[in-house]
């Protein structure tokens, strides 16, 4: 089973920036996996506040304290920054009960942002000499920390970025300050970062090995045993998460598909070679087919296909290389051709079981009109509005 583009209906997109990519996500593992480990505190609400107000409560004190240009620009920056990781928060939400692609690149860059001015606030805390600044901005720093690394485990090295971005900065500037015992806090750096990056490997491996076995345990619960494609349920289960790249429409072709003269290969040539002829077919449609196409045999010698973000003209092109390829097979199995009826969808967005089930019926209509014309080609129709 492909791994598809868009397999967990909670899930960010994957981010599209190489770097962020690389920070972000583990190629080696399913499409589906990464997703999941994307989500972090950036997707919890009470999380992401308790942050933010946070750092602006600590801005607060510190401007109070000493309303120097310094602090009036770590206050600006903090709001500034703040008011849009919120923006973004709530923009992921709206695009989430949309089934719009959500923007991991921004939202996780803005965290770094947020990171970063955190860290350099509680810097000018320590070098302004000012005893209350200096015991707050230090255990705020090392909470923040210490949260950021447990509550992105799931992307390691972005956890471990967060971390020195928050922690260094209050590190270089123990130097220049004059109380020699907060050198002791820079000594104890490298063992608090080594402490957090163990605990965050720790934790990355946990939830990766958990995923992996809920991951192949639905893999095998999706799987049709004899072709390897998608069964009934598992095609039914990814073709309601499917969402588009952008805030427009999503146009969506289902394809009805069943093989002609395939009792004739059985009964010629036994239930062997008509088991081989199946997997065959389904390695030909896969062939075909793009990445995010969701093919699976529905029984029999049933096949059914959804064509995501596919117009009418490239629906109809498929569907003659797909009869064509299997008609390519008569030279090995005899008489066997493909019937398909395939329906046109103007919008996914929004979908439900109940929609695509009498999409699947009006696709079942058209094969039966493929059927009586004379097999071997496609019929079409178009979803009622």
């Amino acid at each position: 089973m492909p791994s598809k583009l868009y397999m967990h209906h909670n899930a960010y997109s994957i981010p599209h920036w190489r770097f962020m990519y690389w920070l972000l996500c583990d190629s080696r593992l399913p499409l589906h996996i990464q997703q999941r480990l994307l989500l972090g505190p950036n997707t919890q609400t009470s999380v992401m506040w308790s942050g933010t107000l946070t750092t602006l409560l600590l801005t607060l004190i510190a401007l109070s304290r000493h309303p120097a240009p310094p602090f009036w620009l770590w206050f600006l920056a903090t709001l500034a920054i703040s008011g849009y990781r919120v923006g973004l928060h709530y923009q992921v939400k709206r695009q989430w009960r949309r089934h719009i692609a959500t923007p991991a690149d921004q939202i996780y860059l803005a965290n770094l942002l947020w990171s970063a001015t955190t860290g350099l606030g509680t810097a000018l805390c320590l070098l302004s000499g000012d005893a209350v600044l200096q015991v707050l901005a230090i255990p705020s720093m090392i909470a923040l920390a210490s949260a950021a690394a447990a509550f992105s485990h799931g992307t390691p090295r972005y956890a471990m970025l967060q971390v020195l971005l928050l922690d260094l900065p209050l590190k270089l500037a123990v130097p220049f300050q004059p109380e020699l015992w907060f050198w002791v806090f820079v000594l104890q750096g490298p063992f608090f970062w080594m402490a957090l990056r163990m605990m965050t490997h720790s934790l990355y491996d946990m939830s990766t090995q958990a995923l992996l076995g809920e991951y192949h345990s639905r893999r095998l619960a999706s799987l049709d045993p004899l072709t390897e494609r998608f069964n009934r349920e598992g095609w039914f289960r990814e073709a309601l998460v499917i969402r588009g790249p952008g805030r427009g429409t999503l146009p969506v072709s289902l394809l009805f598909t069943d093989l002609d003269g395939f009792k004739g290969i059985n009964d010629t040539y036994g239930h062997m070679a008509g088991d081989d002829l199946l997997r065959r077919v389904a390695t030909a449609m896969s062939e075909i087919l793009r990445h995010d196409d969701l093919l699976a045999r529905w029984g029999g010698d049933e096949f059914v296909i959804l064509l995501p973000g596919t117009d009418p003209e490239a629906t109809r092109m498929i569907a003659q290389r797909l009869v064509d390829a299997i008609a390519d097979l008569g030279h090995a199995y005899p008489g066997i051709g493909l019937s398909i009826g395939l329906v046109h969808c103007h919008d996914w967005r929004g979908a439900d079981r109940e929609r695509l089930e009498r999409l699947m019926a009006q696709a079942d209509q058209a094969l039966y009109q493929a059927k009586q014309q004379g097999k071997g080609r496609f019929q079409e129709f178009n979803e009622p509005t």
